[in-house]
């Protein structure tokens, strides 16, 4: 679509979803919209195999059993995410915490912030995905996972 507001759609995508989303060009982000505050971005620690993926719509699933969806429209790219089924444990945002380099003065804050994320099943991420393909692309995919590119976390 030409003139497509991608900064807009953005911010629109995540108010409604209550989920982190990133706007990328040629892979250098240029926007950024969360409803919670986050010191560090948790994406920052899986940054490379997110935005490897270059199909127009595929999903990221870290050892932490967070997942990122991207869309892809050739030198843009959408993140949404991290999203989770269940709450993770603060343990768990710790280690991530510190993966991610959060300092130890804000990692009370990135905690909180990461657990103020609104949680929703993947079947919801991909259909927030199919949708914004739509809009990108022009292009309608079913929210299948084997319609999807999955890159999953290494052990």
């Amino acid at each position: 679509m030409k003139n497509l507001d991608y900064n807009y759609l953005c911010t629109f995508i995540g108010n409604m979803s209550g989920v982190p989303i990133r706007l990328y060009k040629n892979n250098r982000q240029i926007f950024y919209h969360a409803l919670v505050n986050l010191p560090k971005d948790p994406m920052d620690a899986f940054k490379k195999d997110i935005l490897a993926i270059d199909t127009h719509v595929g999903y990221y699933i870290t050892p932490y059993f967070h997942y990122y969806g991207i869309v892809c429209d050739g030198a843009n790219k959408i993140v949404i995410g991290p999203s989770i089924q269940t709450a993770s444990n603060e343990q768990t945002l710790r280690e991530l915490a510190f993966k991610c380099d959060v300092s130890p003065d804000d990692t009370a804050d990135f905690i909180i912030g990461m657990k103020s994320i609104v949680s929703m099943p993947l079947d919801s991420i991909l259909q927030i995905l199919c949708t914004m393909n739509y809009v990108m692309n022009e292009e309608k995919r079913t929210w299948r996972y084997n319609h999807l590119r999955c890159r999953a976390a290494g052990p």
